[in-house]
């Protein structure tokens, strides 16, 4: 019996620049303040729901299995639950990012009845006080937990998100804890980025260098693989696989490769999705660059321990092919406690 795995359909998304799975931001409104946030303006209300029917269909046509609505918070918009409808009824998987305090109970429903592939809540501390002071919303946290219960409770998976910073990163355990009384698994990230504008004002809120070591030391936030995942030697490799058959959306129709790599590729409003994806000059350039492109990282002896997003790299450090100072702090963290990455779409082979 041909047995095939999520892997194998990637791994041939990849040759045939296929859009497998496509993040869409809906809107960038909020109810939420967030300190962290990488939104500079939360005004764009995001397309229409006929647009975005639309686009389902040509997403359908490109090949796209899976698709992440977030924003802002997707359920600022009345009609959120109809743009789910849409891409449900066209046998799209969908995943949802929100901080869960605007979802009543009439939505938590449909998310079961339409079996939403999964929903992430963002929650960033155990206690009250902190989370609401992170959001800069009282009573954020509340909502938030409630809803989790009540969506464990429909039977919908739950993966509560946590970005780690100087204000939460000594609760891990806590957190732990809590994503196991809630039935939920919890996903931490380890780097706070910029916002979309290059404003690098929320750094102040990264790890400490102890709180960093102990979160790479941490097989729960940073996995680790033996051996290396990466090679140098590989100078054909690429430095993201986002550009093959990842793509990202913004609430003005731009398609980028990923929502951090924010090099507009075309707009959906103007142009089919799938042609945009494979034919635009913009993102087949990006295709083109190699590791024997970027000098730095060849000879970095922290090779090895990086996951650079070549993104992040233009957003925060000015040169798509230099190093990334965000990740090159990360790997340090790695290389001292010998944690190699996980990440196979980094520095990737074709």
């Amino acid at each position: 019996m041909l047995s095939i795995n999520i892997r194998d359909v990637t791994s041939l998304a990849k040759k045939i620049l296929v859009p497998i799975s496509v993040l869409i931001e809906v809107c960038y409104t909020c109810n939420e303040k967030c300190i962290h946030c990488c939104v500079d303006e939360h005004k764009n209300t995001g397309l229409t729901l006929k647009q975005y029917e639309k686009l389902f269909d040509q997403m359908v046509s490109a090949g796209t299995f899976f698709v992440i609505l977030t924003g802002g918070d997707p359920f600022t918009r009345k009609d959120f639950m109809d743009i789910v409808h849409a891409a449900r009824q066209r046998r799209i998987s969908v995943t949802i990012f929100t901080n869960g305090t605007l979802v009543m109970q009439k939505d938590i429903l449909e998310i079961a009845a339409l079996y939403v592939q999964d929903v992430h809540v963002s929650i960033y501390s155990t206690n009250e006080k902190t989370h609401d002071s992170i959001t800069r919303v009282p009573g954020s946290f509340r909502k938030s937990i409630a809803t989790i219960r009540s969506m464990r409770a429909a039977g919908i998976k739950v993966r509560i998100k946590c970005p780690l910073m100087s204000l939460n990163a000594d609760e891990v355990d806590e957190l732990k804890k809590l994503a196991t009384s809630l039935e939920a698994k919890i996903q931490f990230t380890t780097i706070i980025t910029a916002k979309n504008n290059g404003d690098v004002s929320t750094h102040a809120l990264q790890m400490s260098e102890r709180q960093l070591l102990a979160a790479v030391n941490d097989s729960m936030i940073i996995g680790s693989a033996d051996p290396s995942v990466h090679s140098r030697d590989e100078l054909e490799c690429i430095p993201c696989d986002a550009i093959l058959n990842g793509g990202a959306i913004d609430p003005s129709g731009n398609v980028y490769p990923c929502n951090q790599w924010r090099v507009s590729g075309g707009n959906v409003l103007k142009e089919d999705f799938g042609k945009i994806w494979k034919e635009s000059e913009v993102l087949n350039a990006l295709r083109g660059i190699r590791l024997k492109d970027m000098k730095e990282c060849r000879v970095c002896d922290l090779f090895d321990y990086c996951t650079r997003c070549p993104g992040l790299a233009l957003l925060e450090d000015g040169d798509l092919y230099d190093c990334s100072l965000a990740a090159k702090k990360v790997a340090e963290a790695r290389k001292i406690n010998g944690v190699l990455p996980t990440q196979r779409h980094i520095f990737s082979k074709i």
